[in-house]
């Protein structure tokens, strides 16, 4: 069974630690600034990108319309017609990478440590990380046996979240959790990221960008000819690109270096490059630009729904119900595969092929019931538990009081102030 993730990505809003769906603040390495009370409005707006947290759950489906095509819900012509909008549905992945940096950067705080960093991503995905593995174990003792871990060891991966690392193990424990091992490497690796790509001009950052997409195209390439057993879609090396693009074009646009194209130019290329995912290799290679093209254009996306935001100019995705649910979506993730695996259990090998008026409402009831599992995760499990785990941060205190005091800038200072100015 296939699974594509969101998470953290599984996946910008209000409060600190939420990974993609919330943004932090931040203290930026800039001189002190007098700002006019317009300009502080602007930097207040440039701290928050709610419609991120929207786009999560609206990526959060594209996956879900994917699983519900690789369960097979809808038979015949509504199979057929299901499997033309959704195959590309696994590239919501691609998305929450994207989006997992670009948060990341644009709330970067360099007073920061690396300990209190990887504490905060900790507390952000291992508890409910936990929960699902061990909610996956129930359905593969019941309902669901063909998600059954073969072994101990690619089970004790998988709690580890390392368990991609072994593409034959990718899916082991709760299949949907291969992702987050993904962002695990993710983490780890943007303290050691963030530094050098700070540093650097603009312009070397555009040759970043560049080179991120080169590698997104040669990813398949590299898993072919690669000594060591790799996969392109699950080997967490081959995805970085992905993540280090987000982080990139979040710099830059801090950085005032670069604005991004206005929404109604990003969005059609995003359905664009959305189909252009399935596009075929470059004969005779396994090299794929229809994906470069693909994560370049959501890439965009992430950027221009960022800048309305900073400027103020938030779009329907900021709005409260899309927020709420963005909140929800790395629940949603880690249990919507199960629930729609456990729903069409009953059916021959678990795959119902019903018509449309028999598929819709089965696939609206997994949906259901998938959400309401989420909903009471994210408030039993997820939000306490980070609470608790952050109380147990001790250079949180002070590294929040070293911000106050030197009073620095906030994200996206110089947008702010561009933004003051119109």
């Amino acid at each position: 069974m296939d699974s594509c993730a969101p998470h953290e990505s599984l996946i910008a809003g209000a409060r600190e630690d939420t990974e993609a769906t919330t943004i932090s603040t931040m203290t930026a390495p800039a001189a002190r600034v007098t700002a006019a009370p317009t300009a502080s409005r602007a930097a207040k707006a440039a701290r928050h990108l709610p419609s991120l947290t929207g786009l999560r759950w609206a990526t959060a489906m594209l996956i879900f319309g994917h699983h519900l095509m690789a369960v097979e819900y809808f038979g015949g012509t509504a199979g057929t017609v299901w499997a033309f909008v959704f195959e590309a549905g696994k590239t919501g992945v691609t998305l929450f990478f994207i989006l997992s940096g670009f948060v990341l950067a644009w709330g970067h705080k360099p007073h920061q440590s690396a300990g209190s960093f990887y504490w905060h991503r900790f507390a952000r995905i291992y508890p409910l990380h936990l929960v699902g593995v061990g909610l996956a174990l129930v359905a593969a003792a019941t309902l669901v046996p063909e998600i059954q871990t073969a072994g101990r060891a690619p089970l004790v991966a998988n709690v580890f979240l390392v368990n991609g690392w072994v593409p034959d193990w990718w899916q082991a424990g709760n299949p949907a959790s291969w992702s987050l091992v993904c962002e695990a490497f993710f983490y780890l690796s943007f303290p050691f990221l963030i530094r050098p790509l700070v540093r650097l001009s603009n312009r070397a950052r555009g040759g970043v960008v560049v080179a991120s997409l080169v590698l997104v195209a040669l990813a398949p390439q590299i898993a072919a000819i690669s000594p060591v057993p790799m996969s392109a879609a699950s080997t967490p090396l081959l995805r970085l690109p992905e993540f280090v693009l987000g982080v990139t074009l979040a710099l830059l646009m801090k950085s005032g270096g670069w604005m991004p194209w206005k929404l109604r130019y990003t969005l059609p290329l995003a359905v664009a490059g959305y189909a252009l995912s399935e596009a075929p290799p470059i004969p005779g290679t396994d090299i794929h630009p229809g994906l470069a093209a693909t994560v370049g254009s959501f890439a965009l996306l992430v950027a221009s729904l960022a800048a309305a935001d900073a400027h103020g100019r938030s779009t329907f995705l900021a709005r409260p119900l899309w927020q709420e649910l963005g909140r929800v979506s790395f629940a949603f993730y880690l249990v919507h595969l199960l629930v729609i695996a456990s729903v069409s259990s009953s059916w021959p090998e678990g795959h119902p092929q019903l018509p449309w008026r028999h598929a819709l409402p089965l696939a609206l009831a997994a949906f259901a019931i998938a959400l309401a599992i989420a909903w009471v995760l994210h408030r039993v499990v997820e939000v306490p538990a980070q609470k608790w785990l952050l109380r147990y941060d001790r250079s949180r205190r002070v590294s929040e009081g070293t911000g106050a005091a030197v009073g620095g800038a906030t994200p996206g200072a110089s947008m702010a102030a561009r933004a003051a100015s119109r």
